[in-house]
């Protein structure tokens, strides 16, 4: 079939054997594994039509993409299409080597939020004075008689940014809901009673008809809302209390989803490999004969993941590592110290660094980190303009990176539930030492994260002891009774 329409019109090969051109071979070597094989077509494509990364333009990843669909005998072609423009702008943001050039890519979710400026003016006045109130905070404001405000101390940016998405998000539901637009005047036009419903109701269909954890995060955001911002009634606050209960998730512990990808740590050897990946890196980047500014990258997911394994941090700490500010050496060795306000629940982290993570941390340091550097920083790990890299990014490879060396879906708040795992396997009901670790603020919120990760372990010390008992006493035969 292919040969016949060869003879009309050129088609692009199913598997392209095109030589790349050294520019590109150079850069996918810089790229994960797995990035790599998904943009080698398209750059073989680029490389037979004569185009570099320095020449290659946005008509020429189209142009790619259009052959794809109409030039290639192929299944689901649309769908290849789009996994390439997905990599293409994922490679762009992996190595800062790559052409900065993004393919727009149509977007597949169900969007239904509308912007700020699609609301009345006065609605987003009353949304900024409220996101305003709750990053400055109430400690030294002048009215000492009203005590029901909201938070004494200044909310995070990240904290304020998601409570302007959430009223953005009720108030486009209202929308959806038959409210017209030009009713939604301020915050309190969503705490209505009958407005909250549509909210709340809006939200479950879109879900699917049931409640879950963005409903019930939904209807008690706009019950504190009501409470400390447009100030109802204590009759007007029973009832939003009401239909906040009638949604929330009854749940506790680890979600199904990270149980599932906690679920090869049961195997002995995985937690191994885990454990010696940093060597495992370190020790393919020393046998790597690429240049090392082409190696930097590898080296620096290794000395990432090993300070991951010995510190369970939240990707916002580790990508702001200082060398200056974070790292304390006195003759015990090598600290990592970071003060209470810069951590997500107010607990600072104190943590000496083991002297294997830290073999891997100051080879990083020595060999390759210069070769990431643009300009000074004393970030210790630079992205663009000296600055740290961004939490996004590094969460990002360090995923792709676990998932090239080990083939496990792995992303990086899962190093702190594997720590847990990894203990409470070893020391069942240890959770005072977890909850240290993870630097929980109550005990309370270790056990019911972790009590079910250790079920399977419970069940095989209880099958030991069963199998002792078996063992040691071994009835002696008896006649059979028969049922009466």
């Amino acid at each position: 079939m292919s040969k016949a329409i060869e003879l009309v019109r050129e088609l692009v090969p199913s598997r392209n054997t095109t030589p790349l051109l050294p520019e590109w071979e150079r850069l996918l070597g810089a790229l994960p594994d797995q990035l790599a094989r998904k943009v080698s077509a398209g750059v073989r494509y680029l490389s037979g039509k004569g185009v570099t990364p320095l020449t290659v333009t946005e008509a020429d990843l189209l142009g790619y993409c259009d052959a794809i669909v109409n030039d290639r005998m192929r299944r689901n072609a649309e769908s290849a299409a789009d996994n390439f423009i997905w990599a293409w702008n994922r490679a762009a943001v992996a190595s800062p080597d790559w052409p900065q050039v993004a393919i727009p890519r149509e977007d597949k979710r169900d969007r239904y939020t509308y912007p700020i400026e699609f609301f009345p003016a006065s609605f987003g006045a009353d949304v900024e004075a409220y996101i305003g109130r709750l990053t400055q905070g109430i400690l030294f404001d002048d009215d000492d008689e009203d005590i029901d405000l909201g938070p004494l101390r200044p909310v995070r940016p990240t904290t304020a940014q998601s409570r302007r998405r959430q009223l953005r998000a009720a108030a486009s539901c209202l929308v959806h809901g038959a409210v017209p637009v030009s009713e939604i005047k301020s915050i309190a036009t969503l705490v209505e009673i009958q407005n909250t419903k549509r909210i709340l109701h809006f939200m479950m269909q879109r879900n699917g008809g049931p409640t879950s954890g963005g409903v019930a995060q939904m209807g008690t955001f706009l019950t504190k809302v009501a409470l400390h911002w447009v100030k109802v009634d204590a009759e007007h606050h029973a009832k939003l209390r009401r239909l906040s209960a009638r949604v929330a998730v009854q749940s506790s512990g680890m979600t199904a989803k990270n149980r599932q990808r906690l679920r090869p740590f049961d195997d002995e050897t995985t937690v191994v490999e885990l454990v010696c990946l940093p060597d495992t890196i370190r020790k393919k980047v020393d046998r790597d004969k690429r240049p090392p500014r082409l190696k930097a990258r590898h080296a620096q997911m290794a000395a990432a993941i090993a300070i991951l394994l010995v510190v369970p941090l939240r990707r916002t700490n580790l990508a702001a590592i200082d060398l200056n500010r974070h790292l304390v050496s006195n003759r015990n060795g090598v600290y990592l110290v970071i003060p209470e306000h810069e951590t997500k629940n107010r607990s600072s982290i104190d943590f000496q660094i083991p002297s294997f993570a830290l073999e891997v941390v100051k080879w990083y340091i020595r060999e390759y980190r210069p070769y990431l550097l643009q300009g000074e920083s004393t970030a210790l790990f630079p992205g663009q303009g000296g600055q740290p890299k961004s939490p996004h990014t590094l969460a990002l490879q360090i995923k792709q990176t676990v998932r090239e060396f080990l083939g496990l879906e792995f992303n990086i708040h899962l190093f702190r539930h594997t720590a847990g795992k990894i203990f409470l396997d070893l020391n069942p009901g240890s959770y005072e030492v977890v909850r240290q670790l993870l630097s929980h603020k109550s005990i309370n919120t270790t056990t019911s994260a972790y009590s079910g990760a250790e079920t399977r372990k419970a069940g095989l010390l209880y099958a030991q002891v069963l199998a002792g008992l078996r063992a040691s006493n071994v009835p002696a035969g008896k006649a059979s009774r028969r049922l009466a």
